[in-house]
């Protein structure tokens, strides 16, 4: 892990996030690979349905679905609810 990593994690790891919510352009590049890292180092990666996106229709709907088997893909309405109760 290099030290940009490093510093980030233990970051958040200092005030108590443990959850990560996922949003973006180019599901199937930047995002699926951020949240995949996430998941590596520990954290609770979401990924917000309707908040991200790619040029490649196809690859973003093979990207979420991939997702789905290994992490919540949520609606945002979802999310919302979850974190308000």
């Amino acid at each position: 892990m290099d030290d940009v990593a490093f510093t980030m994690k233990m970051t958040i790891r200092n005030v108590g996030i443990t959850t990560i919510v996922f949003t973006g352009i180019v599901t199937d590049i930047g995002v699926e690979t951020s949240a995949r890292h996430a998941q590596a180092l520990g954290f609770l990666p979401v990924i917000a349905k309707e908040a991200v996106s790619s040029s490649d229709k196809s690859a973003h709907e093979r990207s979420l679905q991939n997702l789905q088997r290994l992490m919540l893909v949520l609606d945002n309405k979802d999310i919302i609810e979850r974190w308000s109760s």
